[in-house]
């Protein structure tokens, strides 16, 4: 048991000499550290800086005798379970990160991305969070002349955003478009949400089409003047991918297009 325990700390993150202290207090309860320093051999600084360690991941417990001499002893590994458990949420956040980004390598060092450099701004960027995920899309009416297209599923991004048709975001959102006498042309997925604001097309500058099956159908696309905005709905991970990169830009226009002028969902 006491070597699947080592391993086990080991796999987890701890030094050596961590483990070694952790289970000599284990096996003696608690212990001082003229104790601890004896039984593993350590020499005092590095038993002192050890212990500091332990302590900082939870694993042990200091209590103070006579006013003087501290005794230590162990702690469940449940602050650690927790630290793990929050590392495994950051690399997954990273991972997601990384595949989002795996698509657009090809384009890296490309003349045109570039050139983006130049203005200061990436030709991709990956913004992660609620807040962002939120703030992103209410900048779109500010990024468009007199037209905005969009694709995917609105009430997923909803879902996500915490948001709904009558939130005050998304009628703020509208009243911005309405003012500037902006029309919108949207492919999105069936769903009671969007048959319903597709029945108020005519008063709203929208024409809707309601389709089963689109290159994006869980997530959302914001298409602006000169980038597109492809938000992830996904609620643990909420994120939102600025496209610049003109080439990509054109991709995604001329698949709108296409769809459009092919008659589909109408």
């Amino acid at each position: 048991m006491r070597q699947k325990i080592e391993h086990t700390l080991r796999l987890a993150g701890l030094r050596e000499e961590e483990v070694m202290m952790y289970i000599q207090l284990l096996r003696l309860k608690r212990a001082s550290m003229p104790e601890l320093i004896t039984s593993t051999g350590l020499n005092v600084m590095t038993a002192y800086r050890t212990m500091k360690r332990l302590q900082e991941r939870g694993l042990v417990q200091a209590f103070t005798i006579n006013q003087k001499q501290s005794v230590y002893a162990p702690l469940s590994l449940g602050a650690l379970i927790q630290t793990l458990g929050a590392e495994e949420r950051s690399i997954r956040r990273l991972q997601l990160a990384l595949k989002d980004l795996d698509r657009f390598l090809s384009f890296i060092g490309s003349k045109e991305e570039a050139e983006d450099r130049t203005d200061e701004q990436e030709p991709i960027v990956i913004r992660q969070g609620l807040d962002a995920f939120r703030e992103e899309y209410l900048k779109i009416p500010d990024l468009c002349e007199d037209e905005f297209i969009c694709m995917g599923s609105m009430q997923n991004y909803w879902d996500v955003a915490g948001m709904s048709d009558e939130a005050p975001e998304e009628l703020a959102f509208r009243h911005k478009r309405f003012s500037r006498n902006m029309f919108c042309r949207v492919f999105n997925t069936h769903s009671p949400e969007a048959e319903a604001f597709a029945k108020r097309d005519s008063r709203e500058l929208r024409t809707t089409r309601l389709v089963d099956s689109i290159p994006v159908s869980k997530d959302y696309l914001g298409y602006a003047l000169d980038h597109v905005r492809h938000f992830i709905c996904d609620k643990d991970h909420p994120r939102v991918i600025i496209i610049r990169h003109p080439e990509l830009v054109s991709l995604y226009r001329d698949q709108f297009e296409r769809m459009w002028n092919a008659g589909v969902g109408a």
